[in-house]
């Protein structure tokens, strides 16, 4: 749904003043070292080239600032890297990189305003990563409103004060002010996030009793159907990196070794597999195949 409203994500995020131009979502790789980055949306800001960095996450966990440093330092790498590309050297003035943590569930004491992962001591000047943080599920939904856009207004089943006669009100400006595909979207997505309310208010009930039954039962399909992907997808993966390993490898897999790598693409995702089977010499790929993953 951001990829949707890029423009309504950079206000609402950047918090800025001045107009905001989206460039578009910028997708990055870092060349020198095999990672691939989630996009970052350009926006013009003043006239200034920026990237912003949105982590949506359900809690605040401890890893997310850390998670955040990562991107932030492994975006400029990129932007470096790329420059070096096309001009000979890294820019003199690098393109600055904004990082906002939306929150969408957890304590109920209020969030400050920022948070940061600090690499220097604490006795010298500040270094390291600050964020924003956004914790979605504090505001209100007037104050979620008062952001003028379809997008914020999905997130209303989060919203502290909300209740039936208000989300009420809100799918009726989401149908008034969207078309008929898009409405099937928006209250989709708004029946997921009531989902995630971790408040436990009954209020995906409530959402799913407002929306028309077919929007409810898309959203369910989708859910149904994304699991039965994911595992379809798993197999299809565990094809493509199996072949992969056995190339660097330069035999074939065992059958204990193809159940690790399955089990780590389970619980790594594809994207960390894929790094390990690309950075790891034969001999260290081999010593990883035969540990569990955490």
């Amino acid at each position: 749904m951001s990829r949707q409203f890029p423009h309504d994500v950079a206000r609402a995020l950047l918090g800025a003043a001045g107009p905001i131009e989206p460039l578009g979502w910028v997708d990055t790789q870092v060349t020198g070292r095999q990672r691939r980055l989630d996009r970052a949306l350009a926006v013009k800001v003043g006239g200034e080239r920026r990237l912003l960095h949105a982590e949506w996450s359900l809690v605040m966990g401890d890893e997310i600032p850390f998670r955040v440093f990562e991107y932030h330092c492994l975006t400029a790498l990129a932007v470096a890297d790329e420059a070096r590309a096309n001009e000979g050297a890294p820019a003199r003035q690098p393109t600055p990189i904004d990082s906002v943590v939306v929150v969408l569930s957890g304590r109920e004491a209020p969030w400050p305003t920022h948070g940061a992962y600090r690499t220097s001591s604490s006795d010298e000047p500040f270094s390291g990563v600050q964020f924003r943080i956004e914790a979605v599920y504090q505001r209100t939904v007037a104050e979620l409103a008062a952001r003028g856009s379809p997008f914020w207004l999905i997130f209303a089943p989060l919203a502290a004060d909300a209740d039936r006669s208000k989300l009420s009100q809100v799918i009726e400006e989401l149908r008034a002010c969207s078309g008929e595909r898009q409405f099937a979207e928006l209250g989709a997505a708004m029946v997921a996030l009531a989902e995630a309310d971790t408040r436990e208010r009954g209020l995906a009930d409530v959402v799913k009793s407002l929306l028309p039954r077919e929007i409810v039962m898309q959203n369910s399909i989708y859910r149904e159907g994304k699991a039965a992907g994911l595992k379809e997808g798993l197999e299809k993966g565990l094809a493509l990196l199996a072949h992969q390993v056995e190339r660097r490898l330069g035999r074939r897999l065992t059958a204990e070794e193809r159940s690790r790598l399955y089990e780590r693409l389970h619980a790594e995702g594809p994207e960390k597999v894929g790094d390990v089977v690309l950075d790891l010499s034969a001999d260290d790929l081999s010593m990883w195949l035969t540990t569990t993953a955490s």
